[in-house]
């Protein structure tokens, strides 16, 4: 049959039929090689390597720069910190030193106040018991004289003489500093003048409320503010107001008064014992 049609259609339809089967090969043999995944070629070129180090280490640059820029940051913060901690420690020790400076300067105050006090308290004693021995040696002095006035029989004028040596030794006890001594021996002196009986007509009795003056004056202060009076009373004029503190020359007293004299203008006047030292 097929010897037939060959011979029929002569030559050309053998080649009509070659052609036709070749292109139906064509045809598969393409959609076959479409589906197939033909096997990639791995192509070891060293400048695509290269290239793509230098990538990863730009980016691992990149990183590294952004994490030490955060530390630096952090350092910066820091230091400014530890700086601020320091001017504060500084600070701090320079308020401690200044308080420390502070309360030793009021402690030194103080210490100074108190033996400031205890001078001042001592003081005020020795100038209590110079004022009396003073006052006790005025007094003597002034009864022996009255008694010195009067005609006195030979035992009078011992008794006179024992109480001029006492009253003697009184005020060098007195000038030595030794004013309990000076107090003792001036009222010994005293005893004894008042005890020569030279009749009624004696004043030595009124001798005590009379106004008696010191031999010699006697320095001494105001305790606290004072004034300065007429007379020696309460109820004499006040001449002036006398400071705290001011000084005086005792001149003489009568009872619990001092007459004294103020050393600028030589003025005279009465304060009462208990405002001064």
């Amino acid at each position: 049959m097929i010897q037939k049609t060959l011979s029929a259609g002569g030559k050309v339809m053998p080649f009509q039929y070659i052609t036709r089967v070749a292109a139906g090969l064509l045809v598969l043999l393409f959609f076959s090689s479409c589906t197939v995944e033909k096997p990639v070629a791995v192509v070891d070129d060293p400048r695509s390597r290269q290239l793509e180090k230098e990538n990863i280490e730009k980016e691992n640059t990149v990183v590294d720069d952004s994490r030490i820029r955060q530390i630096e940051k952090e350092n910066a913060e820091l230091t400014c910190k530890l700086a601020e901690q320091k001017r504060l420690s500084k600070k701090l020790q320079q308020r401690l030193l200044t308080r420390h400076k502070e309360t030793d300067t009021c402690r030194q105050a103080n210490e100074k106040l108190i033996k400031e006090l205890s001078q001042s308290k001592a003081e005020l004693a020795t100038r209590g018991s110079k004022l009396e021995a003073a006052t006790l040696i005025a007094e003597a002095t002034a009864v022996i004289s009255t008694v010195e006035q009067k005609p006195l029989n030979k035992s009078q004028k011992i008794v006179r003489e024992r109480a001029l040596e006492n009253l003697k030794e009184s005020k060098q006890e007195l000038a030595n500093g030794n004013y309990e001594n000076a107090a003792y021996l001036s009222r010994e002196a005293m005893a004894q003048a008042k005890s020569i009986d030279i009749g009624e007509d004696s004043s030595t009795a009124d001798m005590p409320e009379k106004e008696i003056f010191f031999l010699t004056p006697l320095q001494m202060k105001l305790f606290t503010a004072g004034n300065l009076r007429k007379g020696p009373s309460i109820k004499a004029g006040v001449k002036k107001v006398l400071q705290e503190g001011r000084s005086v020359t005792v001149v003489g007293h009568k009872q619990d008064w001092v007459k004294v004299k103020l050393a600028e203008t030589d003025e005279t006047g009465w304060i009462h014992l208990s405002l001064l030292y």
